[in-house]
């Protein structure tokens, strides 16, 4: 009786890899385009703004305690930020740069 073994050079063995790799490549991206949405807004996490941003939690904190950004607080931890806001308080506060 011969036995059979499972390679990576394996029919059945390259199949699932190969569907292993379509899996993670969709999660991949269903991940990169999730954002939560509320009444057809996009809402980013604190972690996602200050990505975004290149700012610090703390700094997005002091943001937020000085009206700078506009928030939705869930609970007392839990804050999301409307996607849109945020793109306008980076055109509102961009300068132009100045050359000598």
């Amino acid at each position: 009786m011969a036995m059979d073994y499972l390679t990576k050079e394996s029919e059945e063995v390259r199949q699932a890899f190969s569907s292993l790799d379509r899996t993670a490549l969709v999660l991949r991206q269903a991940a990169e385009n999730y954002s939560p949405s509320i009444q057809s807004k996009r809402y980013l996490t604190g972690e996602e703004v200050c990505e975004y941003l290149h700012i610090s939690p703390r700094t997005l904190q002091t943001l937020r305690d000085t009206r700078q950004i506009t928030y939705t607080a869930v609970s007392d931890r839990v804050f999301l930020y409307p996607e849109t806001e945020i793109r306008e308080v980076l055109q509102r506060n961009s300068r132009e740069a100045v050359f000598d």
